[in-house]
């Protein structure tokens, strides 16, 4: 519909150009020019008639003023300025004319028979250009030809049909600059050079024959354009659009008949069909490094299928996946040659969509079948660069190649995109569904609901039909695809068809490998029963960010308490009641598991206030503090992320005075999460949300004297936490439902201290810590996409080592600092450093 009113609108600005120049005197009648010579000038409110003379030339047309060539006469080198106006009409012609800013109408009468007439209404050689800023056009129509037309600038030609069932054509147009074609319905564009930024666009029902596209030049053709016929050459940077919609006439006009009355006439708006698949046909695509583009009207997205007859060149195919929940364009190729790119844009979303099956997940999308099997393709990013994967969700994919075996007929070569395994084998098996039902993934999809290989007819957009190409027989992968299926009383069905991964030679990780399928039937369906884990597939990085941050609070949340804990072992010195202290944290971090990789540099403050209340057998502290911590996380596949993080806490601390000691913590964290990761080729992934953390920490020791200055001190710690779950969505469309992470960490330890310095009111000791820890919760997971479940699992055991310092500096005053190493399976942090002051009063 919104092409059809493009096309009307574009009509009634046309014919109404007169009207506008009439009116424009209070709708005077345009004055009728006698006289005029050769060199002449047409000005405002003045119409010059060239059917006196044979041929006239060099006029120029100002504003407001029109030259009408008609009954077989002749114009030439005439200036239309903007504002201006010539007409063409009734056999007339019209050479070397140079539009500025004016219009060029050129058409025959409607009721005209062309087939007697010897002369048509024809232009030859304009330049077209803008003036003042004013577009220049050109437009041809009902059964018009013109020729060797140029279009500079802003200047526009426009060929479309008016009243006549028939539309204009050009031939030999060359656009340059910013100028544009437009091919609407039933207009016709023959052998037309696009250069520079230049645009053709050709609506449903418009007709092409051969093009070429140089520089950065463009043309979009509609789903519903009549034929691509002739050869469309597509080189240097230049880009080839193919635009997928439903073009159905949305207005339709029926009657309602009564018995004894008559007919009421109705109009309908009819339904879209959201069933058809766009289908462009081109008869002949080549091209050096040129692009052709999938892509769709954004009000009625949907994917299309490419037929190209005859593929030649070194052409960049930009497909189009996912945009409507599923499924991919496509391109199938009868006679197809020379070295081509693939490029598929990074999705966050899922590009498959589950089928029901009890074997497993099926990860397979299919782009490409080549008949002949000539034509070799590479994945590239959007510039062209080849590379190896590209995000498709989850996990990652790679383009594979699947050929006929040699004891099948025919050499149809199929080109897909197959999950990328850790052995880098091209797989079609995803791990099992999170839901208890398994699923299988599918991408096929039938691309014509008729099979065959004659030529047969069929009815474009507009109902008309027309002799077209042999309708693509849809590969046999797409046939049998929905019939694959495992049952637990049968077997499954194997292809005939080898595949084998596509791999650029300069990609060097990938081109030592040799792919192969499993050897035979038995071996793929032990498999298929088995069942691969997450892990023998390569995730994207936006999952591997939403996993290590799903992890990341809890280790902010650690570490905070660690800072809280700090010192609070040696208090006994001081016998103030009251206390007001600050500790500063500084700490890096590294941590690596399954699908979790990533470097956490941490930076804080933690302000509190305690009391002491002595007992008869010891002492009892209490207080409570606040904390503000800025992380950074790191990610090892690009992107840095961040956390901010804004706590409260109380503490209980009792000190016996036979040695022995406890110790709690409370805290609650808020933390405002920000998600920054680099997508596999360079495109920026970002997500924000808030978590609350409550947890809690019991710690038991006894201190003893070894020695009159020394002391050691043996303890165990139990800590629990629990960060909120969390559904989230990032920029690329993934969404991560993080279940509730919960960590339950032992640690058990001792401390060993020297007093190196003992005075009156200052004093100077040392200690240093040994402790091992153990992580016991292993079941947190996450969700991604809501499919693909994984476990978040940092249990295991850690070796703990630190030193710190503690010194009084006055009977109220003290200054402590602490660092520590931990190092284990899944953890390594390399520093945490503390430094605290006390003040008593």
């Amino acid at each position: 519909m919104r092409h059809k009113c493009k096309l009307s609108f574009s009509i009634l600005m046309i014919s109404s150009c007169l009207v506008q120049i009439a009116s424009a005197g209070q709708n005077e009648p345009l004055t009728q020019l006698t006289g005029t010579t050769n060199g002449g000038t047409v000005q405002k409110g003045s119409a010059l008639i060239t059917s006196e003379l044979l041929v006239r030339s060099n006029i120029t047309i100002e504003d407001g003023g029109v030259e009408i060539v008609e009954n077989g006469r002749t114009s030439i080198d005439a200036t239309v300025d903007k504002g201006g106006m010539q007409i063409v009409t009734r056999g007339g012609t019209a050479m070397n004319t140079k539009i500025r800013g004016g219009k060029q109408l050129v058409f025959e009468e409607k009721g005209l028979d062309l087939t007697r007439e010897v002369r048509k209404s024809s232009a030859y050689k304009t330049i077209i250009s803008d003036g003042d800023g004013v577009v220049g056009q050109q437009n041809v129509y009902d059964g018009a030809w013109v020729w060797d037309t140029k279009v500079m600038g802003r200047g526009e030609q426009n060929l479309y049909m008016g009243q006549r069932k028939e539309g204009g054509r050009a031939m030999n147009t060359e656009i340059r600059g910013n100028g544009r074609q437009h091919v609407l319905m039933g207009g016709e564009s023959y052998a037309t050079t696009l250069r520079d930024r230049a645009v053709q666009v050709v609506y449903p029902g418009g007709f092409l024959d051969s093009l070429t596209i140089t520089d950065t030049a463009s043309s979009l053709i509609h789903v519903g354009t009549k034929e691509v016929v002739g050869e469309v050459k597509v080189n240097n940077e230049g880009r080839l659009y193919l635009f997928a919609g439903d073009v159905t006439n949305h207005i339709t006009k029926g009657k309602l008949s009564v018995e004894g009355r008559s007919d009421e006439i109705l109009f309908f708006v009819g339904k879209r069909n959201i069933a058809e698949i766009s289908q462009i046909d081109i008869e002949n695509l080549s091209g050096e490094g040129g692009n052709v583009i999938f892509t769709s009207i954004l009000y009625d997205p949907r994917h299309l299928l490419l037929h190209v007859k005859k593929l030649s060149g070194n052409l960049h195919f930009q497909f189009n996946i996912s945009a409507i929940g599923g499924g991919s364009d496509y391109l199938f190729i009868d006679d197809g040659a020379g070295k081509h790119k693939i490029s598929v844009a990074d999705f966050g979303t899922e590009i498959t969509s589950p089928l029901l099956q009890t074997s497993g997940l099926v990860a397979e999308i299919n782009l490409i079948t080549d008949k002949s099997g000539g034509a070799d393709f590479a994945l590239a990013n959007r510039f062209g660069n080849e590379i190896e994967a590209v995000d498709g969700g989850t996990y990652m994919y790679r383009l594979c190649k699947r050929d006929r075996r040699a004891d099948s007929s025919g050499d149809t070569t199929t080109w897909y995109l197959g999950m990328v395994a850790k052995n880098a084998e091209c797989s079609s098996t995803l791990p099992p569904a999170t839901n208890r039902k398994s699923k299988v993934t599918t991408f096929s999809r039938e691309l014509s609901t008729d099979v065959g290989t004659g030529t047969q007819s069929r009815s474009n957009n507009n109902g008309r039909r027309y002799k077209q190409f042999p309708k693509p027989r849809p590969p046999r992968h797409l046939r049998e695809a929905q019939s694959v299926s495992v049952s637990s009383a049968g077997s499954p069905h194997f292809s005939e068809e080898q595949q084998q991964p596509v791999v650029s030679t300069n990609v060097q990780s990938f081109t030592d490998q040799i792919l192969l399928r499993p050897s035979g039937p038995d071996q793929l369906l032990q498999q298929v029963r088995q069942g691969p884990s997450v892990s023998d597939f390569l995730t994207t990085p936006s999952t591997d960010a939403v996993l290590s941050l799903s992890v990341t609070p809890a280790l902010v949340f650690k570490n905070e308490l660690q800072t809280v804990r700090a010192g609070r072992g040696i208090l006994e010195r001081n016998k103030k009641t009251s206390a007001l202290w600050t500790y500063a944290i500084k700490s890096k971090e590294s941590v690596f598991a399954d699908h979790i990789d990533f470097k956490l540099e941490q930076m804080g403050i933690v302000l509190g206030i305690g009391g002491l209340n002595e007992l008869a057998h010891g002492e009892f502290y209490i207080g409570g503090f606040g904390s503000y911590d800025k992380a950074r996380v790191a990610h090892a596949r690009g992107g840095v992320s961040g956390i901010n993080t804004y706590g409260i806490g109380a503490y209980a601390t009792y000190f016996d005075h036979s040695g022995w000691y406890l110790d709690s913590v409370l805290k609650y964290n808020h933390s405002q999460n920000t998600l920054n990761a680099v997508s596999t080729n360079g495109l920026a992934i970002e997500g924000n949300y808030n978590q609350w953390a409550v947890g809690t920490s019991f710690e038991a020791g006894y201190r003893m004297k070894v020695a009159q200055h020394s002391w050691m001190q043996p303890y165990a710690q139990l800590m629990w936490l629990q960060v909120e779950g969390k559904e989230i969505k990032l920029s690329n469309e993934m969404t991560g439902d993080i279940s509730p992470f919960t960590s339950l960490r032992s640690e058990v330890g001792l401390s060993l201290g020297y007093e190196i310095l003992d005075g009156l009111e200052t004093s100077l000791m040392g200690y240093v810590t040994a402790s091992w820890l153990r992580e016991n919760k292993d079941d947190n997971h996450t969700t991604i996409n809501k499919q693909h479940q994984f476990v978040t699992d940092l249990s295991g055991n850690a070796g703990k080592l630190g030193i710190g310092l503690s010194s009084f500096l006055s009977n109220t005053l003290k200054l402590y600092a602490e660092a520590h190493y931990v190092k284990g399976h899944k953890t390594k942090q390399s520093l945490q450093g503390i430094l605290g002051v006390r003040y008593s009063f």
